[in-house]
């Protein structure tokens, strides 16, 4: 009996030992096929440097979904479908491109728009520069409203046209650009070399325009004298493009003074040595200096001098009252 137990306990504890021996060679198995579909599935990737493994994924890149109509018939319990389209879906490079195009599109379309081309400019002010004077320098005819600079515009008429005190220019959709002037009103012909310019009452200087002459006219046999720019260095910006003074103000102001006490019809003389005067009619040149002071005294001292010479037969060619204390006069030149 106690040989039968023994034999039956051993029976088992081989059969367990068995049962264990399967249950770690599956695990084995399990594990070793689990690794090996892990490297596989992640096989490592190289880069510079050195090596890692990075698990790379597989996109599956599947197809397109589309969109399925089923359309139900009057039969019941019947259906008909219809051919699926695909999905199609813009991205935001396709919507920026359309919107370029589009804006390019109507730029060009308005650059070249009849309505936005100016055809000619409007001229307020002028009195004897004309309308195709100004339009032939601003040359903004026939050109788009978005490429008329105002202030280029402005430059070149002053520049163009130094009798212009005042310019200013205004440009208004869809094609308008209207232009005021206030033009320099001339009150000397100054005469030098056979060439004749005008100026007006501040010196300014300008081409003879117009048939109106001024009432004054000075035939000099020197150019004036250099008008002094108050201070030294650089003048500021918005100085540098206007015209520069051909007469000094006080050497303007002596020339309209002597020129009501010159005889009528007469044109006044301008020396750079002995100033201002005038030709008499009697055959000699009387000067009055460079400036109007003590013009009616000096008036008197003429006459009193050409009364004296009267008397004595005495018949000179140039009489000086440049000053008033010290006047003289010279038989020849």
């Amino acid at each position: 009996m106690k040989s039968d137990q023994q034999t039956s306990k051993r029976a088992d504890n081989v059969r367990n030992r068995r049962t264990n021996r399967s249950q770690k060679r599956t695990q084995t198995e399990v594990f070793s096929r689990g690794r090996k579909e892990r490297v596989t599935s992640s096989p490592p990737v190289m880069v510079r440097g050195g090596s890692a493994a990075f698990p790379v994924r597989e996109q599956h890149r599947g197809k397109r979904a589309k969109r399925r109509f089923d359309v139900a018939l009057n039969t019941p319990g019947a259906e008909m479908r219809l051919p699926s389209l695909p999905m199609v879906s813009f991205g935001w490079r396709i919507l920026s491109g359309v919107l370029v195009g589009i804006l390019a599109f109507t730029l060009y379309t308005i650059w070249n728009a009849p309505m936005y081309v100016v055809t000619a400019v409007e001229v307020e002010g002028l009195q004897r520069l004309t309308n195709e004077d100004i339009n032939a320098v601003a040359r903004v005819s026939d050109k788009p409203i978005f490429m008329v600079d105002p202030l280029k515009v402005r430059d070149e008429l002053e520049k163009a046209f130094p009798e212009l005190s005042n310019v200013s220019v205004d440009v208004k959709m869809p094609a308008s650009v209207k232009v005021r002037v206030v033009e320099r009103q001339p009150v000397i012909t100054w005469v030098e070399d056979g060439h004749e310019i005008w100026v007006d009452p501040t010196g300014m200087a300008f081409p003879k325009r117009g048939e109106e002459e001024p009432a004054v006219v000075v035939k000099a046999e020197n150019s004036p004298p250099t008008v002094s720019i108050a201070g030294e260095g650089e003048l500021p910006d918005d100085t540098k493009n206007e015209p520069k003074r051909f007469l000094p103000a006080q050497l303007v102001s002596a020339i309209l003074a002597i020129s009501f006490q010159a005889p009528e019809n007469t044109s006044l003389l301008y020396n750079g040595m002995h100033g201002l005067g005038w030709k008499d009619k009697r055959g000699w040149e009387v000067y009055f200096g460079m400036n109007s002071d003590d013009i009616e005294m000096k008036l008197q001292v003429y006459k009193t001098i050409v009364k004296q010479l009267s008397k004595k037969k005495i018949q000179p060619t140039f009489i000086s009252v440049e000053y008033v204390h010290a006047p003289y006069y010279r038989l020849e030149h």
